[in-house]
């Protein structure tokens, strides 16, 4: 099982340096509260208390949560899915997704590092739909790279693709990206707070 995935791997480059560059991207946020001042440092304690007790008080406004959610994720399918079909996007929607890995781990430690044992529960709930949301877009980067690079080969190259076949299949991409943000901001916006306020009040 794992040499045919290390296998799988050294035949597809594009895949092995995403997914290098994503692991290296979540480390340093991981680490990057280590380099933190104490002012930032209680300003992120602060946040994270403040949303807890807004649960707390029943003051969460899940719709406008859930709102806020898919209209960003939305946003980051649509741009990185057109980025895709341009030849100068790849470095753009690498940045994007190295972006988000960071901040999912950093927000994962941030957690942990404030609330330490009582924040075990707190972030691995918190966490899910950003991992969700880190997954679509690790997957819709990678898509959106092969695209480009077929784009790239078909123009400049003069390769032979089934174009329809490659549009078609890119465009299912981008309306399952749809469907997966849609789940993952359902839910930030209702599960995440019912799910804080059963555990801890």
């Amino acid at each position: 099982m794992v040499k045919k995935i290390i296998v799988r791997f050294k035949a597809n480059k594009i895949l092995a340096i995403l997914c290098i560059l994503t692991i290296v991207a979540l480390l340093l946020g991981i680490f990057y509260i280590t380099i933190l001042n104490k002012a930032n440092k209680n300003l992120i304690y602060e946040n994270s208390n403040n949303y807890l007790n807004y649960i707390r008080n029943n003051k969460v406004n899940n719709l406008k949560t859930f709102g806020n959610a898919f209209i960003a994720g939305e946003s980051i399918v649509i741009v990185d899915w057109l980025l895709g079909i341009s030849l100068i996007g790849i470095p753009i929607v690498i940045f994007i997704l190295l972006f988000k890995s960071f901040l999912t781990s950093f927000t994962f430690i941030s957690i942990l590092y404030n609330f330490k044992l009582k924040g075990i529960l707190f972030a691995g709930v918190y966490i899910i739909p950003l991992i969700f949301n880190l997954l679509i877009l690790f997957l819709l980067t990678y898509y959106s790279i092969n695209f480009s690079v077929m784009i790239f080969n078909y123009f400049f190259r003069k390769k032979e693709y089934n174009r329809r076949v490659i549009v078609k299949r890119y465009s299912k991409v981008l309306f399952l990206s749809f469907i997966a943000v849609l789940i993952a901001s359902l839910m930030e916006g209702f599960m995440v707070p019912y799910v804080l306020k059963f555990i801890y009040f």
